[in-house]
């Protein structure tokens, strides 16, 4: 009968730890979202009627916040330092590509 007790034992104390070694240690991973095929990461360039939102014929530093390589040399192609661009300080600094110079 004590082997019996001892078996019992050893297979209730196998039972209660063996879902502890079931569980993960690692946490459980996310998949990245989707990204429906785009992979281009290159910065989209605006012409100067996307960024002139207002469209008062001039391209203020809040409207240029959304073009980033604008905005890196805001200052540079602001010829005159009035704080806006004006379309031929815009066309001035960027090539034929729409890039920045």
């Amino acid at each position: 009968m004590r082997n019996t007790s001892t078996i019992l034992a050893i297979a209730l104390a196998g039972m209660a730890v063996a879902p502890a070694f079931a569980q993960r240690t690692e946490p459980p991973t996310t998949p990245p979202p989707p990204t429906y095929g785009t992979t281009d990461t290159t910065p989209k360039s605006f012409s100067f009627a996307d960024l002139d939102v207002n469209a008062d014929g001039k391209v203020s530093k809040d409207e240029a916040a959304a073009d980033a390589r604008l905005t890196s040399h805001f200052a540079q192609v602001d010829r005159d330092g009035d704080g806006q661009l004006s379309q031929t300080e815009f066309a001035a600094g960027h090539d034929h590509a729409g890039k920045p110079r």
